[in-house]
């Protein structure tokens, strides 16, 4: 490698160890080629679920901005619900269907 690296020492369980064995025989490489790899491959998803948690939250506002514009209900929030007006349910309201055979 052109790179220079650094070393470390890990100490990993007869199963992890097991694993990552397993894993470098079906990739072909070393342990250490391997590890790294896990490495890289675990802080790429972990950078990954941040920035999917901040596009996530800038999503939502443009999408509540977007809504609020053109909303009916101007105090429209991403948590809108209606709030019920009626405590009792008007009987006029109500139509009664009866299946007739």
């Amino acid at each position: 490698m052109s790179k220079k690296l650094r070393s470390v020492t890990v100490k990993f369980s007869p199963e992890m160890f097991e694993q990552i064995k397993a894993i470098a025989e079906n990739r072909g490489e070393t342990l250490s080629d391997t590890i790294r790899y896990l490495l890289a491959r675990g802080l790429d998803e972990r950078i990954f679920q941040q920035n999917t948690e901040l596009l996530t939250k800038i999503l939502r506002e443009q999408i509540d901005q977007a809504l609020a514009d053109h909303s009916i209900y101007p105090d429209y929030t991403h948590d809108y619900s209606p709030k019920r007006r009626f405590n009792v349910v008007d009987p006029r309201r109500l139509t009664i269907c009866r299946k007739t055979s």
